[in-house]
């Protein structure tokens, strides 16, 4: 089996096991569109691979992930109603492509998983903290509500 090359994710496959990096340390592993896309695409993979029991998915860095890319949505701010629900719908099958995989996930978090990196963490079947671990969603502080 050969392992798909991605941008911003690392994947290995160690026996039957999946393993999907989030790979933006210097961004603190936000998610941004092309993570997205690749997340979605990692969930393919995995979920057609019969030889493939069970996903880890964890961060590189020192975060897990700190959520939803900001400084790329404020570069393209969608205009209209059509485009940010376009938008949130691609943030949203991300994370619900955890949720909705046929095989065990397990989310393996060290540092910050907010927001977005919350939510990815939480669609997983179980979710592994490490001590320094830090769960959180910030935007509910402003009125904005969980994708």
């Amino acid at each position: 089996m050969n392992a798909p090359a991605f941008e911003t994710l690392l994947f290995e496959v160690r026996g039957h096991v999946a393993i999907v990096s989030l790979n933006r340390p210097e961004r603190l592993n936000a998610m941004n569109r092309v993570m997205l896309r690749e997340l979605n695409e990692a969930c393919d993979f995995i979920e057609a691979e019969d030889a493939l029991f069970v996903a880890v998915l964890t961060g590189e860095g020192k975060s897990f992930s700190s959520g939803f890319d900001l400084k790329e949505q404020a570069e393209n701010t969608p205009v209209g109603f059509a485009e940010w629900r376009r938008a949130l719908r691609q943030d949203f099958d991300a994370v619900m492509r955890f949720w909705n995989l046929s095989k065990p996930t397990i989310a393996a978090v060290r540092g910050h998983a907010l927001a977005g990196g919350c939510e990815l963490a939480l669609a997983c079947d179980v979710t592994v903290a490490a001590e320094d671990a830090v769960f959180g969603e910030p935007e509910l502080k402003f009125g904005a509500g969980i994708v």
